[in-house]
C-alpha cells in the first residue's frame, strides 16, 4: 500500500475527479433534464430579465442526445489529458470561460436568441491546457496544435457547420472561436504577476 501511494507521488498520473465529476455531472444534467431544458438553456430575452443562472447552465445543457455524447466525450478526453498540469485551474477555467463567453455572446452575437453546449468553454479548456503544456516545455508543435485548433474554428465560421457533428440546433462556429480566444486571454492572465488568482500555487 505504502508503495503505491509511494508511486503515485513520484509521478503516476492521478485519478482525474475533476474531471469525473463534470463528467457525471453533465451526464446527470442530461438524464435528468432531457434535451435542450428550456429552464437551463443561454436564452438572451430571459438572461436580460434576471435570469443570470442562464449564463452558466447554457454551457451544460445540450440539444440532442448526440450533442451530448459529442461533448461530453470531448469534456472526458480534454479534462484527462490537462488536469494532472492544471488542477485546481480546470473548475476556474470552465466556470470564467462560461461567463465570458456567454457575455461575448451578447456584445458580439445579439442575433443568438438561444445557445447550448460544452463546446465553446471545451474551445477555452483546449487553448488554456495547450499553452499551459507549451510554458513549461516550450515545444514547438503544442503550439502547431493550437494553430489546428484555429485553423478548424475558421473553416467552420466559414462553412457555417461543424466538420465532425450534426446535431438538432445548428452549430456556433463564433462561440467556439470565443472559447478559443478565452483560453487565449485567461492564459495571458494567469501568467501575469499581479493575478494570483488564476495560478497553480
Amino acid at each position: 500500500m505504502s508503495n503505491s501511494i509511494s508511486l503515485l507521488r513520484h509521478g503516476m498520473p492521478s485519478l482525474p475527479w475533476r474531471t469525473c465529476l463534470l463528467t457525471l455531472l453533465s451526464i446527470g444534467l442530461f438524464m435528468i433534464f432531457g434535451s435542450a431544458p428550456d429552464i437551463l438553456v443561454y436564452k438572451q430575452e430571459t438572461i436580460s430579465n434576471g435570469e443570470l443562472w442562464r449564463l452558466f447552465s447554457g454551457h451544460w445543457v445540450h440539444s440532442d442526445l448526440q450533442h451530448a455524447q459529442w461533448d461530453i466525450a470531448a469534456l472526458l478526453i480534454l479534462g484527462s489529458l490537462f488536469e494532472q498540469t492544471l488542477r485546481r485551474q480546470l473548475f476556474s477555467v470552465l466556470m470564467l470561460s462560461c461567463l465570458i463567453i456567454s457575455i461575448s455572446i451578447i456584445v458580439f452575437m445579439p442575433g443568438l436568441m438561444a445557445y447550448c453546449g460544452l463546446s465553446g468553454i471545451l474551445n477555452s479548456l483546449f487553448s488554456y491546457g495547450i499553452l499551459q503544456l507549451w510554458k513549461s516545455s516550450r515545444s514547438a508543435p503544442l503550439l502547431l496544435i493550437l494553430l489546428a485548433g484555429f485553423l478548424k474554428n475558421l473553416i467552420e465560421l466559414h462553412s457555417h457547420e461543424a466538420i465532425f457533428t450534426d446535431t438538432l440546433w445548428p452549430s456556433v462556429p463564433e462561440a467556439h472561436l470565443l472559447g478559443l480566444l478565452t483560453g487565449v486571454i485567461l492564459f495571458l492572465i494567469s501568467t501575469s504577476k499581479k493575478h494570483h488568482w488564476l495560478t497553480l500555487e
